[in-house]
């Protein structure tokens, strides 16, 4: 088995192994760039208390984690108007996020009126 199909859609899980067996560490949300495919994933790792990276399912990427982590800082951007808000006050469709109904029915290209 490839450790692309051994790790791939798994990162949260291997980490709250990770957790369960050493509680100092500290589960972490975010992206993770892989300069080898050129691209950004969503991914989970730990950080010990030291600052330090410790990633159980780095191997499915091409650079086997000598990448880049960029935690997430819980702020999403309204795909139709570029609003930065909090994640917890977007609406989502999919992979979208969006700050209004108006704004996720123009995404589409359907008129909304505005609702007060």
């Amino acid at each position: 088995m490839s450790d692309y199909s051994t790790f791939r859609g798994k990162c949260h899980e291997f980490c709250a192994e990770l957790i369960s067996k050493d509680p100092t560490l500290r589960l972490v949300r975010g992206h993770y760039y892989c300069p080898i495919s050129n691209s950004r994933d969503p991914h989970w790792w730990c950080i010990d208390v030291d600052g330090k990276i410790i990633d159980p399912t780095a191997r499915q990427f091409p650079s086997k984690g000598f990448g880049e982590y960029e935690e997430f800082d819980g702020f999403v951007t309204c795909a139709e108007c570029g609003e930065k808000m909090e994640e917890s006050c977007a609406m989502f469709s999919g992979n979208y996020a969006f700050c209004s109904h108006v704004c996720a029915c123009r995404f589409v290209g359907v008129y909304c009126k505005a609702v007060k």
